[in-house]
């Protein structure tokens, strides 16, 4: 049977539109870039949005409007709770643990000049400046060197983390591998029955790890009628329109999606295995997301602030995108990555689970994926692999979050942004060489 897909176009917002057009090959990122507004002249601290009891209406960020409305979403990023339905991820009853501080070297790392893509000489602050950052955060074995909330967030605010919540998911489906809770290479329809038939029939866990499962699922931002569009209605990240015929909730949305080719042979960024990771999660271990990420990493790490998971009407997180937390306590994540699943005195994930991500994965077949943005990487278990000589690697986000971790010179980045484009394509051939620069200075 012949199945016609809906165009979506019709149902996408004008400026959710241009947005999207503006998102998602490389080529258009360096050589075609969108206009895009002055960092300074939406700078959080002058927009002055939700301000007043009620908001001027054109001040108003709504569930409707922040990814229709740049700059709405600058707000939107640290206060998604207010604008959608959530799950807690309680940091527990315990003292918060301190992040040691060290010498204060924000005036140095901002002066820091390096070469961007372009062939121009740009300053670090700059590159900040230009990835619309809202908090940066860069440590150095252990201690805080650099601390700076750009636009007006409010320090104890958690941030909308976008894809580095898959980096979490990745890493206890790493973990439970190593406790034999899961087992790479079972098919992931022995953990979700409900999948029997989808594009994910034959494919192993491990392969929706690395993302090499193939299914017939398009993740093009450039395409208003790509289905991540037909995700973002089912999660409840866009509204839905009122004639829209497609699935509304997750769980629903998932069985429907069919299979392309072969699995196991090429690298496809898409963000629906990471929901089927979530549901595998919840199906072996009969807890939510949001329970393990607390119980297991959130109440070890001696966080200062709960953080939370977005969720669908049905209750279901989005494992893939939904997680938000402060900037500080992305730092303890980062640092006990860095340490090899070690931190506040407790080795809180095994150490073979994180040299297990460390390794990274077929490079060849990461090739197939386009992404020559990123040279030389890898994608194992939700982790973005330099393969560099320092062994950096990464979790990723839209609109420019950021968790880099360079093991060889004990660095931890931590940026937060509300970039005006999406896409890691836009800033990423910037953010290569400004790890590099800052790595050399700090080494």
């Amino acid at each position: 049977m012949l199945i016609q897909r809906p165009r979506l176009t019709a149902y996408l917002p004008p400026l959710i539109l241009v947005t999207l057009m503006a998102t998602h090959t490389p080529s258009l990122a360096q050589d075609k870039a969108p206009a895009l507004p002055t960092p300074d002249s939406v700078r959080l601290d002058k927009l002055q949005l939700m301000q007043g009891f009620p908001p001027a209406a054109d001040k108003q960020v709504t569930a409707a409007n922040f990814l229709s409305e740049y700059p709405k979403l600058r707000w939107a990023f640290h206060h998604m709770r207010e604008l959608l339905p959530s799950r807690n991820v309680a940091r527990g009853p315990g003292a918060a643990v301190p992040l040691p501080a060290g010498d204060d070297r924000r005036a140095e790392i901002d002066a820091l000049t390096f070469t961007g893509p372009d062939g121009n000489t740009l300053s670090f602050a700059d590159y900040l400046t230009a990835s619309f950052a809202d908090a940066t955060l860069i440590m150095l074995d252990g201690k805080v060197i650099y601390q700076a909330y750009h636009e007006g967030m409010p320090e104890q605010n958690p941030h909308m983390m976008w894809s580095m919540t898959k980096s979490f998911a990745g890493l206890l489906a790493t973990q439970l591998m190593e406790e034999g809770v899961l087992d790479g290479q079972t098919l992931v329809t022995e953990y979700v029955p409900e999948l029997k038939g989808s594009g994910w029939e034959g494919a192993t866990l491990q392969q929706l790890l690395n993302m090499t499962a193939d299914i017939d699922y398009s993740e093009v931002y450039a395409d208003a009628d790509s289905d991540v569009i037909k995700y973002a209605f089912a999660a409840g990240m866009l509204p839905v329109p009122a004639d829209f015929a497609g699935q509304r909730e997750l769980y629903s949305y998932l069985p429907t999606i069919g299979a392309d080719g072969e699995h196991g042979e090429r690298f496809m960024y898409r963000t629906v295995h990471t929901e089927v990771l979530g549901w595998v999660l919840r199906k072996a271990t009969g807890k939510h997301l949001a329970e393990l990420i607390s119980e297991r990493i959130w109440t070890k790490l001696g966080t200062e602030h709960d953080a939370f998971l977005l969720v669908d009407r049905h209750g279901a997180e989005w494992a893939g995108a939904g997680m938000n937390a402060s900037l500080r306590d992305l730092a303890r994540f980062g640092e006990m990555m860095r340490l090899e699943g070690r931190f506040n005195g407790e080795q809180i994930v095994s150490a073979k689970a994180v040299k297990a991500i460390r390794e990274g994965a077929d490079r060849e077949a990461f090739k197939a994926s386009g992404r020559d943005f990123q040279p030389g990487y890898s994608y194992r278990n939700q982790w973005w692999i330099s393969h560099n000589a320092d062994g950096a690697f990464e979790a990723l986000g839209v609109h420019g979050q950021m968790i880099h971790v360079n093991p060889a010179v004990g660095l931890v980045v931590v940026r937060l942004s509300s970039h005006p484009v999406a896409s890691s394509a836009f800033t990423f051939p910037t953010t290569l060489p400004a790890m590099q620069a800052l790595a050399d200075l700090l080494r």
